[in-house]
């Protein structure tokens, strides 16, 4: 009796044992599987703001590769070169923008399964505005067929180098009055069917100084460097009656080292994944 009652403790201790191992074993996986899943929402739940940053990021390069301008930047110790191409042609992009827009509510968004909407409305009565490193503002008025190259309290520029390029003949021009003592270098060359002008020297940001080359057909092209509303050292550039192809640099001020190098357009894009959500500005 003695020794069936202790094998029968023995059987009870074993049994015991073996309910405890399973049951560790179960809440080990269980454990296991609750990492896995807080893992994996960990990686899952960012996804939709990567594809929210890369799908910006397209929309960027495609609607400056529709409307433009080009810009680039060069930064340096002590200065940032900026080069801008774009051309005066007057034409108006509303017709292009309102395609697109719908193109990215329609058929993007539904390509990603997200709400996607745009607001071209500051963009589409034909003035494309650009606010570059979030301080100078550029902008292509189409309906006036000018470019306005700004910076409130002044742009800082210490050069100008500005190529206009367009296919018709000279017939006379206006100079624009140097004067050797000014702070701001300016190269002015025009490429035409005479061949190429080249007017160089040095000019005060704070006061009005403007060329005009005049064409056979009686279009016009005017470039004027200084105050534009208030603001010195601004760059306007105005066609009249010609369409032509145009680019400039600028030596400007360094920018601040926290500061990013980019461009955006006065125009906002809204993209809704989910729980996941991103309204900005296009830009680069």
């Amino acid at each position: 009796g003695q020794f069936f009652a202790s094998g029968a403790m023995r059987g009870f201790v074993i049994t015991m044992l073996a309910v405890s191992f399973i049951v560790m074993l179960i809440v080990l996986a269980v454990s296991l599987r609750n990492a896995q899943l807080s893992t994996e929402r960990a990686l899952a739940e960012p996804a939709p703001l990567m594809y929210a940053a890369f799908l910006l990021d397209d929309v960027a390069f495609e609607f400056n590769g529709l409307f433009g301008p080009g810009i680039s930047f060069a930064q340096g110790n002590d200065s940032l070169l900026l080069t801008v191409s774009d051309s005066l042609s007057g034409h108006n992009n509303s017709g292009e923008l309102a395609a697109y827009g719908s193109f990215l509510a329609g058929e993007v968004a539904d390509r990603t399964a997200s709400t996607i909407t745009t607001n071209f409305t500051n963009i589409s009565g034909g003035v494309m505005r650009v606010f570059i490193n979030g301080d100078y503002a550029y902008e292509n008025d189409h309906g006036q067929n000018e470019t306005i190259f700004t910076r409130e309290g002044g742009t800082g520029a210490t050069s100008y180098e500005i190529n206009i390029t367009l296919p018709a003949v000279r017939a006379n021009m206006t100079p624009m009055d140097f004067d050797n003592d000014g702070t701001l270098n300016v190269t002015i060359r025009f490429i035409d069917l005479n061949g190429t002008l080249v007017e160089e020297g040095r000019v005060f940001p704070a006061s009005a100084n403007s060329m005009q080359v005049n064409y056979t057909n009686g279009g016009s092209i005017t470039i004027h460097i200084g105050p534009e509303g208030g603001n010195p050292g601004s760059l306007r550039l105005r066609s009249e009656g010609l369409g032509a192809d145009v680019s400039w640099s600028a030596l400007l001020p360094p920018i601040n080292e926290t500061r990013r190098l980019g461009f955006e357009y006065d125009a906002t894009i809204e993209y809704v994944q989910g729980r996941a959500a991103k309204r900005c500005r296009i830009g680069k």
